[in-house]
């Protein structure tokens, strides 16, 4: 894993309670991960990616309404896959047509001072590290610890159960920020939520106007 976010973001809210501190963070567009590698100890800059509300157009790739997924191939970049939320209605949408949606994502980082119980996690630093692309579009539970401080918005970390060790660097200033008192021994736990459908409409048998 590489919290290649463990700093990145926009907006960012801490809340401090005895030993843990909360800090979501919210951005207006996504962000592409970024890792660098060096043999002994391999860099990782914002490789968690942003929170919020984002927007896409183009045909529908596949589509299963009973697990209520689809995936979105818009006319350049990558194929967006979602989940849809209970309340919206994919009655009418088929593979092939032409939609624009929009989809949120939610990131909350978690800073544990190291007496405190750090979470489970559903992926370490080391395979975020070994994954191309970190984190996808899937909900992900990322958990390190801080090992050495080497400066603002810049930790080594490793796995919470020992293995690899990994700098994870932000560029972000509000992650910087965010993320200032963090200290060696601190573990830091990302959440990331999945890609979420919030709304979608059909556009016309040409796709141009929705």
């Amino acid at each position: 894993m590489t919290l290649r976010s463990a700093l990145l973001g926009a907006t960012a809210v801490v809340t401090v309670a005895s030993t843990l501190a909360a800090v979501s963070l919210v951005d207006a567009a996504p962000a592409m991960a970024q890792a660098t590698s060096a043999p002994a100890n391999p860099t990782m800059t914002n490789v968690i990616p942003d929170a919020g509300t984002f927007a896409v157009a183009g045909r529908i790739h596949a589509i299963d309404p009973v697990a209520r997924t689809l995936t979105i191939a818009p006319s350049s970049g990558q194929p967006v896959p979602l989940t849809a939320l209970a309340g919206i209605s994919l009655d009418g949408i088929s593979s092939g047509d032409h939609v624009s949606a929009h989809y949120t994502r939610a990131v909350t980082f978690v800073v544990g001072t190291p007496d405190a119980a750090t979470p489970r996690a559903t992926q370490t630093v080391g395979q975020v590290a070994r994954t191309p692309g970190g984190v996808g579009p899937g909900a992900s539970v990322i958990v390190g610890r801080v090992v050495k401080v080497d400066g603002p918005g810049a930790f080594d970390m490793v796995n919470v159960d020992g293995g690899g060790e990994y700098t994870v660097r932000s560029t972000d200033p509000a992650r910087v920020a965010a993320l200032g008192a963090v200290k060696a021994g601190d573990s830091v736990t990302a959440s990331v939520g999945a890609l979420t459908l919030s709304s979608i409409a059909r556009c016309n048998l040409f796709g141009l106007i929705c």
